[in-house]
């Protein structure tokens, strides 16, 4: 039942950020295009684009470049100049990401995120990053975070998540966790998808976890779980560098 509630006031509160996302730059009394008297034209808005798409691409390539997976299953960097890393540390928690990529937060039970409860959405590197934190007593186990993690990500993408894999060899910040793999099917019966979803909790301060990481290509979301999990501190501090550990099979 907790992991049910959980799931219905996730749901509802990314909805509502979804909907006021889609929204909020909308003006129905705006013209449709610009007056003729405007300086913008089709030539410059294509041009910024391009700009923004090169822009985009180099990060993407960039991202990709930074940590690989031998073929023995243990997670590296790549180059001895990764990208760029910063701590994200609003709530309490500490989550290795790349400089500059766009994080957004919200609350589960409040508009805003709090240390009690919370959700960051990111996309970087061919990868969507969603994590979900929050303090129920007791605490949801790190079977039951990733039981909320997959029903959520369904409901939010609209697709079925077939399970390929499961287990409970997950370490973050040295406390045990549990993982599924999945992958999502087109219309053909074809991947479309992959994804990996892991839960643990926080003894600090009694918080369950679960981050869920999806994209098109394995390898890459492969790399961005051992590296967030790797990288993740139950308490916000010095930035560390992941230690690279195996990487949960499918």
């Amino acid at each position: 039942m907790r992991v049910a509630r959980l799931i219905l006031v996730v749901t509802a509160c990314l909805s509502a950020m979804i909907l006021v996302g889609c929204s909020s730059g909308e003006d129905s009394d705006a013209p449709a295009v610009p007056p003729p008297s405007s300086n913008t034209t089709t030539s410059d808005a294509s041009l910024k684009l391009e700009e923004k798409i090169e822009e985009l691409t180099k990060q993407v390539e960039a991202l990709n470049r930074a940590v690989v997976i031998n073929d023995d299953g243990i997670g590296r960097f790549a180059t001895p100049t990764p990208v760029p890393i910063e701590e994200y540390d609003a709530y309490g928690f500490g989550l290795p990401v790349p400089l500059n990529v766009e994080i957004n937060a919200a609350g589960l039970t409040e508009p805003d995120a709090s240390e009690e409860n919370g959700i960051l959405l990111a996309t970087a590197g061919g990868t969507t990053i969603f994590l979900l934190w929050s303090s129920p007593v007791p605490p949801l186990t790190p079977e039951e975070s990733v039981i909320a993690g997959f029903e959520v990500g369904q409901a939010l993408a609209e697709v079925v998540f077939e399970p390929q894999g499961a287990g409970g060899g997950l370490m973050v910040d040295s406390q045990p966790g549990s993982y599924v793999s999945f992958v999502t099917r087109d219309a053909e019966e074809k991947t479309e998808g992959v994804g990996l979803i892991g839960g643990w909790i926080c003894p600090n301060d009694e918080r369950s976890y679960a981050i869920t990481v999806t994209g098109r290509d394995l390898e890459t979301v492969q790399q961005s779980f051992v590296y967030l999990t790797n990288g993740f501190r139950c308490e916000a501090g010095n930035i560390q560098t992941p230690t690279p550990t195996a990487t949960p099979s499918s």
